[in-house]
């Protein structure tokens, strides 16, 4: 059974990390974000929770955590329709066979990318060491990122500014995983946190993907990017595949211990 969870701090304002229940994957979600060319932008949301179409959850292509050209295929069908359906879009465009070649964290930073960019939003500009480490404590777990670990000084001399963190259980893969915080984490949906009698939950993981955790204005008129982190366990202990991602604000330099730069992942998948 799939679920969702998130977390998220900006400044000192800590929100406890959501948790999604109900029959399905889970997911776990924060800040608002700047001008976007095209789609919906937090505060505003989608008009509804949207079930995958085609249905991806339960196939043999995607059970186990696979991440074949099958599956993916499946999953991109799915966003495209999604997009179109609530937000008037196109799909995601990129190379399926170089997104292939890359690892599930790497794919992670890749789609949160694809979703901020084709809403003309700033994309993460580097996936690192130092909050791969942090999220995958939270992917270990079943569980949101430890937010109370990213370091106070990042690698390179920065500082956070604001933090968020989404997690997902059960949703095959990290396209999977993107569908459900994107596009499925309204009422009626994995999403625990929204309900009938609390709806403060509703799309807290779509928020942190198109969020601004860090402005000029926020780190005193200096430099302010946002950096990524991302873990993954393929047979975690209640969910089968657990994905986490955690996006940090950052002041300052640019994180120096790079996995993954944006520059980089662009060239590779022929992102324009």
């Amino acid at each position: 059974m799939p679920a969702l969870r998130l977390a998220m701090t900006v400044g000192t304002i800590a929100l406890a990390g959501m948790a999604l229940a109900g029959p399905g994957p889970a997911l776990a979600a924060a800040a608002a974000p700047t001008v976007a060319h095209q789609g919906i932008l937090p505060p505003k949301n989608p008009s509804r929770s949207l079930p995958a179409n085609p249905s991806f959850l339960g196939l043999s292509s995607c059970s186990g955590g696979q991440d074949g050209r099958r599956c993916n295929a499946t999953v991109l069908r799915a966003i495209t329709h999604a997009r179109r359906v609530l937000e008037k879009m196109g799909g995601m465009s990129f190379s399926l066979a170089a997104y292939e070649k890359l690892g599930p964290d790497d794919q992670l930073f890749v789609t949160v990318n694809l979703e901020r960019i084709e809403r003309g939003l700033r994309p993460a500009v580097v996936l690192t060491h130092s909050l791969d480490k942090v999220a995958q404590v939270g992917a270990d777990a079943d569980d949101d990122p430890p937010l109370g670990q990213v370091p106070s000084r990042l690698p390179g001399g920065g500082h956070p500014a604001g933090i968020g963190g989404n997690w997902a259980g059960g949703m095959d893969n990290a396209l999977g995983a993107d569908y459900g915080w994107m596009y499925y984490d309204g009422p009626n949906s994995f999403n625990g946190d929204c309900t009938k009698t609390n709806k403060s939950g509703c799309w807290g993981h779509r928020d942190n993907i198109l969020g601004t955790f860090a402005t000029s204005r926020s780190c005193g008129g200096g430099r302010a990017e946002l950096a990524m982190g991302a873990g993954h366990v393929t047979k975690g202990k209640q969910y089968g595949d657990s994905e986490t991602e955690l996006l940090v604000g950052v002041c300052g330099p640019t994180p120096n211990d790079v996995v993954l730069s944006w520059a980089k992942a662009k060239s590779l998948l022929h992102i324009k």
